[in-house]
């Protein structure tokens, strides 16, 4: 689903900006902002929760209210009467008629009664009346104790000042009261009560439409990061501002070529458009995948930082370009939802060189492939016998790897200890053998290093209180072409017994000492550990590991 809407988005946005370049902008702003609105909506569908199930009851309430305004404000863009500006309040009192929305969560929050979104619904449909009376309210002030000549311009900035007021305020409390949640209802209702306003409370419909759009990509932001594995968006970080520059070079480059592009024909408004499109696309693509070379260089946090500061900045713009980018907003949902899954950084792959330590391949490999310069280690090996690894041996921690995943189909979270430390002892009775490991926790990661940092705190592995985890066998049997290895596995203080299948790849050898590489693969349920059981991020635990040995 992220990816149809993805792909809907971005075709949309290139629709709607080759009618800006053709002068036809006026006629698909408002199906624009519905389709941004929308999709937005659907992407929330799934963090919707009753009892830990998903329940779509408040999105598809809010799909509803966002369409039918729609289609109301079409039908009556062209009527001046207020009373139609009366619908949205009507439609955010009816929330009082739904089923009690006591439990829902979404995003980490859970409702305790209906009537606080009720409220927020209201306060956000009433926002266009109030940005209205306020205008109205200072201006009068102002020429009437300040002898000040009023002009068009400066009336405009007034709106635009109020605009921001109002829209941060009922965002700021939508997020105090609701959470996320509260931004997603606070959006829907504003987008929808602006739908509405067209033509009948004497405002700019730029700003107006602006800042209910700056609204839909404040509360897509927190979507985005949940896709990308990220739980805020810190701006004192380097990616982050990144992000936002790179949002005011995209909206200023895109504003020129398209100016330009309306002043143009044939070929050279073809070429202008498209370089409208591709530059500020080709700028989201090189600073999220910079993060998969360089962590602290763009990524997920500076994609994110795009759409929030576009979001901002779009309603300053709306005043002084008298255009609302629309299209450039839906451009770069589209764009940044697509580009996301692939934001990972390069994981580290095993350092083993099985051909330098002299190790066949015993994986059925074709000459070619084992002629390879660095050959890898196969990922499932065929197993030899222990009986020519006697003796001690102890981990070589800078060519080992130690990779886990966890989490569903779809959204698996992967990770690695970049240490491991540990003895193994085969004896002539290989069932006697013993394999003792230690994973300091500091070493573990996720390839996010916000996630990793929130990782270390108290209400997940506390490394400050429990620093390492440890594991060491109780027995030790042949089994087909491995060794089936049971043994304590200590994480926070708890242990349980897991199991472990091993493989030896092969016995080498490197300056003059005797190497050993192992594989091998384990499972674990955390929640036997004392974490909280979570679906979205997955209980059972798969390790993979490489292991070199150097003999003692």
């Amino acid at each position: 689903m992220v990816t149809i809407i993805a792909f809907f988005a971005l075709f949309s946005g290139i629709i709607a900006t080759v009618a800006h370049s053709r002068n036809n902008y006026g006629s698909i702003k408002s199906i624009s902002y519905f389709i941004l609105g929308i999709s937005v909506l659907i992407l929330s569908i799934d963090y919707f929760k009753l009892e830990d199930e998903s329940n779509r009851l408040i999105p598809l309430f809010l799909i509803s209210v966002l369409s039918i305004h729609f289609f109301i404000g079409e039908v009556t863009k062209q009527k001046t009467a207020i009373f139609w500006n009366f619908i949205p309040i009507v439609a955010s009192l009816s929330i009082l008629l739904l089923p009690d929305l006591m439990g829902y969560g979404y995003m980490g929050f859970t409702l305790d009664s209906s009537v606080e979104v009720m409220l927020l619904a209201l306060l956000s449909a009433v926002t266009p009346f109030l940005t209205h009376l306020a205008k109205l309210g200072i201006g009068n002030l102002i020429i009437r104790f300040g002898s000040i000549k009023w002009a068009e311009n400066e009336e405009n900035y007034l709106e635009s000042l109020v605009s921001y007021a109002f829209i941060g305020g009922v965002a700021a409390l939508g997020m105090f009261l609701l959470g996320n949640l509260g931004l997603l209802i606070a959006g829907t209702f504003y987008l929808s009560a602006t739908f509405i306003a067209r033509n009948k409370l004497g405002l700019k419909n730029d700003i107006i439409s602006a800042a209910s759009g700056a609204m839909f990509l404040i509360v897509f932001v927190p979507i985005l990061l949940e896709i990308g594995g990220f739980k805020n968006l810190d701006f004192t970080r380097g990616e982050v501002l990144e992000g936002a520059f790179v949002a005011g070079f995209i909206i200023i480059f895109y504003d020129l070529l398209l100016r330009l592009a309306r002043h143009n024909t044939g070929k050279w408004k073809f070429l202008l458009t498209f370089k409208a499109l591709f530059v500020p696309l080709l700028a989201i693509c090189l600073l999220g995948l910079a993060y998969t070379q360089l962590e602290r260089l763009g990524g997920v946090l500076a994609l994110a930082a795009i759409v929030m500061s576009m979001a901002i900045l779009s309603i300053t713009f709306a005043l002084f370009k008298n255009t609302t980018y629309v299209a450039l907003k839906l451009t770069t949902i589209g764009a940044v939802l697509l580009l996301t899954p692939y934001v990972k950084p390069v994981e580290r792959t095993s350092s083993i060189d099985l051909s330098t330590l002299g190790i066949e391949e015993s994986n059925g490999q074709d000459n070619e492939k084992k002629n390879e310069d660095k050959p890898k280690q196969p990922e499932t090996p065929k197993g030899k016998s222990l009986e020519k690894g006697i003796g001690s041996w102890v981990i070589d921690s800078e060519s080992s790897k130690v990779s886990f995943e966890l989490g569903p189909d779809g959204g698996r979270t992967k990770g690695e200890f970049e240490k491991v430390e540990g003895k193994f002892n085969v004896k002539e009775d290989i069932e006697s053998s013993t394999i003792s490991v230690t994973l300091p926790v500091e070493s573990l990661t996720t390839y996010n290093s916000m996630r990793d940092e929130h990782l270390m705190e108290s209400d997940y592995f506390h490394e400050e209180k429990y620093p390492t985890m440890k594991f060491k066998s109780i027995s030790f049997d042949p089994q087909g072409d491995g060794y089936r290895v049971i043994g304590d596995f200590t994480m926070m203080d708890v242990t349980n017994e897991i199991e472990l299948t091993l493989k030896l790849v092969g016995i080498g050898e490197k300056e003059g000492k005797r190497i050993m590489v192992l594989w091998g693969k384990s499972q674990l349920d955390r929640t036997n550990f004392g974490m909280a059981p979570s679906s979205k991020e997955g209980n059972v635990v798969d390790f993979h590991f490489e292991v070199q040995l150097t003999e003692r």
